[in-house]
C-alpha cells in the first residue's frame, strides 16, 4: 500500500518554513547580519528537513508495510473471526458478517465486508492523516527553539539560561527525537503519540535545560563543562525516563517513598523481559486478563511490537488464565500455548487404541504428575483434561487458531463442538 502522494509534505514543510522564516525576517533583518541570517535559515531548513525525513517516508512506504503486517496474519477467515471477537457491534451491522458463517457460495460476501470493516476500523485508530497534526507541531516547535537560540547568541533577546546550557540541551533533545523516530520507522512501529511526544520534547528542551543549570549553579550564567554536557545528555533522555527522574525526585523532596509496580504475571510469559512488561503496561496492560480482553491490533501498533508476538503472548496468557503459576510447569512439557493444547486435545478425542490418543494420554499423565511435583493445590488427569478442553472451547483461541498458518493453508477451528467437553469431577481441585 505504498502512497506517494504523502511526498507533497514536503512541499508543505517548505511553505511552513518558509512562513516561519518570512514572520521572522521582517523582526531581525535589521538586527543580523547577512551572514547571521543565511546561516540561520539554512539551520532551519536543515533541521526541521531532517526531523521530517523519516516521518515522511514512513506514510509512503512503511505504513502500508505495517498494515500488510496484520492482513497477512489475518487472513483466510481469521479476519471474521477477529472482528467477531473485538468488534461485535459494528459486524451486526453488517449482514454478511452478522449472519456469519454463510454458505460456501456466499463466502466471498463475508471475506469483501471484513476486509471492507477492518480497513475502515484501521485508518479510523491509525490513518495516514493523523500524522499530519503531530508534525506541523513538532515542525514549529524545531523551529521555535532555532529561532530562540539563534536570538540569544546574537544577544537579541536575554534569557536567563546561558547559552551553552541552550544548545546543549535543544541538541540533546533533538537527538533523541530523530535517532528514535529513525529507530521506529526503521521497526515499523512509529504511531501517533510518539510524534506528540517529540513535539513536547522538542518544546521542553530549554526549559530543561534552565532546570538544570539551577539546580548545578547558584549563577545561571556561570556554566561549567560537566553543566553542558548534564543539559545535553538530560536532553537526550526519553520522556519516561525523564518522567521517572522526577516522580523520584518529588518522592524524596515530600518523603515519600516510590514503589515499583510488577506487571501482575506478564514477566512470567515466554519472551516478556522487564522493558516488554514496562511497554506493555504504558498502554494499561499490566494482568493477563487486561492482556486477553485487549484487542491485539491496537495493542501491537500502540506498544510497536510485532503482531505475531502478540499474538503468541495470547496464547499463552489463556493457559496462565487456567493454570496460573503452574503454567510453567507445562512450558516445560511444550504445552505453553493453546496451539499446543488444540493439538492434543484433538488426539484425546481419537479412539483408545489409536497410538497417538495413547501417545496423548501419557503426555496428560505426564503434565498431571508434573504439576502435583510442584507443589500447592493442583488438578488431577480428570480436571486437566477437562481444563484442556475448556481451553480449546474459547472463542479467542478459535480465533487464534485462525491465524496460524499450516502446511494446507491457514486452519479452521470448527465453530460449534462437535463433543461436548468432559465433565469435571464432582469436586474438582482449584486449578489456579
Amino acid at each position: 500500500m505504498k502512497d506517494s502522494k504523502y511526498h507533497g509534505i514536503w512541499i508543505c514543510l517548505l511553505l511552513l518554513d518558509g512562513a516561519g522564516v518570512g514572520l521572522g525576517y521582517k523582526w531581525v533583518a535589521s538586527e543580523f547580519s547577512t551572514l547571521a541570517l543565511s546561516g540561520y535559515i539554512t539551520l532551519a531548513l536543515l533541521v526541521s528537513g531532517l526531523a521530517a525525513a523519516p516521518l515522511i517516508r514512513f506514510l509512503v512506504v512503511g505504513w502500508g508495510a505495517r498494515y500488510e503486517e496484520f492482513r497477512n496474519r489475518l487472513n483466510n477467515g481469521a479476519l471474521v473471526f477477529y472482528l467477531r471477537q473485538f468488534w461485535q457491534p459494528r459486524t451486526d451491522r453488517i449482514p454478511a458478517l452478522k449472519e456469519w458463517p454463510l454458505p460456501p457460495e456466499r463466502k466471498g460476501e463475508a471475506d469483501a465486508a471484513a476486509e471492507s470493516l477492518f480497513e475502515r476500523i484501521y485508518r479510523e485508530h491509525y490513518g495516514r492523516s493523523a500524522f499530519i497534526m503531530p508534525l506541523a507541531l513538532l515542525q514549529v516547535a524545531i523551529l521555535l527553539m532555532v529561532t530562540l537560540y539563534a536570538l540569544a547568541e546574537m544577544e537579541k533577546l536575554k534569557l536567563l539560561v546561558n547559552n551553552l546550557v541552550i544548545v546543549a540541551s535543544i541538541a540533546g533533545a533533538y537527538l533523541f527525537v530523530v535517532s528514535d523516530m529513525v529507530t521506529a520507522v526503521r521497526r515499523r512501529s512509529l504511531n501517533v503519540a510518539d510524534v506528540y511526544w517529540y513535539a513536547l520534547r522538542m518544546t521542553l528542551a530549554i526549559p530543561i535545560g534552565a532546570a538544570v543549570s539551577a539546580a548545578t549553579s547558584a549563577d545561571a550564567h556561570a556554566v561549567s563543562a560537566l553543566q553542558t554536557v548534564v543539559a545535553f545528555a538530560i536532553g537526550a533522555f526519553p520522556m519516561d525516563v525523564l518522567m521517572k527522574l522526577l516522580r523520584r525526585l518529588a518522592s524524596r523532596s515530600f518523603g515519600a517513598s516510590e514503589q515499583d509496580q510488577n506487571s501482575d504475571q506478564l514477566i512470567k510469559l515466554e519472551g516478556v523481559t522487564a522493558d516488554i512488561a514496562a511497554g506493555m503496561a504504558a498502554e494499561g496492560v499490566n494482568s493477563i486478563e487486561q492482556l486477553i480482553g485487549t484487542d491485539p491490533v491496537l495493542l501491537s501498533i500502540r506498544t510497536g511490537f510485532p503482531f505475531k508476538f502478540i499474538l503468541r503472548l495470547s496464547s499463552q496468557a489463556i493457559v496462565w488464565r487456567y493454570f496460573s503459576d503452574h503454567g510453567a510447569s507445562l512450558a516445560r512439557l511444550g504445552l505453553a500455548d493453546v496451539e499446543a493444547i488444540f493439538n492434543l486435545n484433538e488426539k484425546l478425542e481419537l479412539k483408545e487404541d489409536d497410538p497417538h490418543r495413547q501417545q496423548a494420554d501419557k503426555v496428560v499423565a505426564n503434565a498431571a504428575a508434573c504439576l502435583q511435583a510442584g507443589g500447592g493445590v493442583t488438578p488431577d488427569e480428570a480436571t486437566l483434561r477437562f481444563l484442556f478442553g475448556e481451553i480449546c472451547n474459547q472463542p479467542y483461541t478459535r480465533f487464534l487458531l485462525s491465524t496460524l498458518k499450516q502446511k494446507n493453508g491457514y486452519r479452521r477451528p470448527r465453530l460449534v463442538n462437535a463433543k461436548p467437553s468432559e465433565k469435571p469431577p464432582e469436586e474438582p481441585p482449584n486449578a489456579a
